[in-house]
């Protein structure tokens, strides 16, 4: 909510009771699937105040009652254990509170000398985390840890206009219970309204939360030595222990943890041999991958370790590499997928597989001729190569879980938007440090935008900087031309259009965990 908008919480509680009636009518006719933009809901309560003639001091009511029904059927599935109260301090009585303030926040002293021992006592009993304290930051802690999947939060409007923005930014369920007057002490709330809502459970959803807390821990839980002795034969030999070692190497894991996402998203029965071996073939193909660019590049550390081709060659790393592979497409056939849903999977990783070798083989070329590529060259090298791991993980995972033509469809568009805007976002990153050496020649938006930009005369003179490697100097220039917000600017658009392919999703579970992806990755530039 904005700061033009009065923040006003009808004092008649028919008249609340009636807006809050009528936003739910309206939107159970809809199909709208959250979590969903700040100026989605500006429209959303534009439209119910024209149709029902609400005063307009009430439109920033009518926003948290329309946040609230799109947000219900979701925070209605998750269970009272996996939810978290959060209560306001000013609820308290300021002259008589025998509570004590810690970090989490006051510690309530069951004195009775107001409501809030009685609320944290009511919901503690469902099941609960319960805490008085102000914001959401202890609440985005907690999701994040995977202790709770959705907030109930009582606050003033303006703590309410908060909460939505980290709600709906990295997509966390929330429900939200306004004050009935503003003020930092002896504030009331109405009572029925939080009972009502804390109470609210669904027993049988039509569809299911995907925690990637857990998630995350279910993928890594699939890359331990036991685990890999049970999918993939022991290693006999030498070459077949430098396989697992690879697999057993660092790494965020996000690829294969992409993979099981969409396939617990879209499948009506998880099965944990075919979901290991899925998300074990996206790890193969991944590390097959490093294996190579490592020697591509001359590179001589990764994760902190000598690489494959510094310890024992390249001739050994390239055939590890090429094992991998081997063992990738080999685990795929072995997940007990029927055969026509195989053979999608196996011809949409091997079509990845071919994208990522020519968008490999343009950097190659580019840096063997010491060429500059275009800042749309650049940007078909990070399709062919981010976007396509992104497209890779994510499509696997849907395909063996029986997701639509339509689905995948937008499925693949997001994974383009998604993979060029991570790579413009790292090629950022690295022009924000003070580094020893650049690589120049490397594709690089901010260089082929710089490149591009160039006068005649500063052209010969970053010509001289590069074969120099007068980084300070190509710095400059990149502040000259104003590069940094171009390529900033750039970014933005990309996300934005990752952002609307989710808007088109129409599996819950799927869209908000891709939500909360996209806005932990990007969270300084949205």
């Amino acid at each position: 909510m904005k700061s033009e908008l009065s923040l006003e919480v009808p004092v008649n509680k028919e008249t609340r009771n009636n807006i809050r009636k009528e936003v739910e009518a309206w939107f159970s006719k809809k199909n709208i699937i959250p979590p969903v933009s700040y100026d989605s809901i500006v429209e959303f309560a534009g439209i119910l105040m024209e149709e029902y003639g609400w005063n307009q001091n009430l439109r920033a009511f009518v926003m948290v009652c329309c946040g609230n029904a799109i947000w219900h059927p979701v925070v209605d599935v998750v269970p009272y254990n996996r939810r978290i109260l959060l209560l306001p301090h000013c609820l308290k009585n300021s002259r008589l509170c025998k509570g004590q303030m810690d970090e989490m926040g006051l510690l309530c002293g069951e004195c009775g000398n107001c409501n809030i021992s009685r609320f944290l006592r009511e919901a503690e009993n469902l099941g609960y985390v319960a805490i008085v304290t102000e914001g959401t930051a202890i609440a985005a802690r907690l999701i994040e840890s995977g202790k709770v999947d959705a907030v109930v939060g009582v606050g003033c409007m303006e703590v309410l206009q908060k909460m939505f923005a980290s709600t709906s930014k990295f997509s966390i369920p929330g429900i939200g219970i306004p004050l009935l007057s503003c003020g930092c002490s002896d504030t009331s709330v109405d009572a029925e309204w939080f009972k009502e809502e804390i109470y609210r459970l669904d027993e049988n959803p039509s569809f299911r939360i995907l925690n990637l807390n857990y998630l995350r821990n279910k993928t890594s839980s699939i890359f331990g030595e036991e685990q890999l002795n049970r999918i993939i034969e022991p290693a006999s030999n030498l070459t077949e222990q430098l396989v697992f070692e690879s697999l057993l190497a660092g790494g965020k894991r996000l690829r294969p943890l992409l993979t099981l996402l969409a396939y617990e998203a879209f499948s009506d029965q998880v099965e944990p041999a075919t979901l290991n071996r899925l998300a074990l073939s996206i790890e193969c193909f991944h590390k097959a991958s490093l294996i190579h660019d490592d020697i591509e590049d001359e590179d001589e550390m990764r994760y902190g370790k000598e690489t494959l081709h510094a310890r024992y060659g390249i001739a050994v790393a390239i055939n590890i590499g090429d094992l991998l592979i081997g063992e990738g497409y080999r685990l795929i056939t072995e997940t007990g997928l029927p055969a026509g849903i195989i053979q999608e999977c196996i011809k949409m990783v091997s079509n990845g597989h071919r994208k990522l070798s020519v968008g490999q083989g343009i950097e190659l070329m580019s840096l063997k001729n010491h060429e500059i590529l275009s800042l749309e060259e650049t940007l078909k090298v990070f399709e062919y190569k981010t976007s396509t791991a992104f497209k890779v993980s994510l499509l696997l995972g849907a395909i063996a879980g029986g997701a639509d033509a339509l689905t995948l469809s937008s499925l693949e568009e997001f994974s383009n938007a998604v993979g060029i805007a991570y790579q413009i976002k790292d090629d950022l990153d690295d022009f924000s440090h003070p580094v020893e050496k650049l690589e120049i020649y490397k594709p690089s938006v901010l260089i082929s935008m710089l490149y591009g930009q160039l006068s005649d005369e500063d052209r010969i003179l970053f010509e001289e900087a590069r074969s120099g490697n007068l980084i300070d100097h190509i710095q400059q220039m990149i502040d000259k031309y104003n590069i940094r917000q171009c390529a900033e600017n750039l970014l933005k658009g990309y996300i934005k259009k990752s952002d609307d392919c989710l808007g088109t999703f129409q599996n819950i579970g799927l869209k908000m965990a891709l939500h909360e992806i996209l806005g932990n990755t990007f969270k300084e530039y949205i």
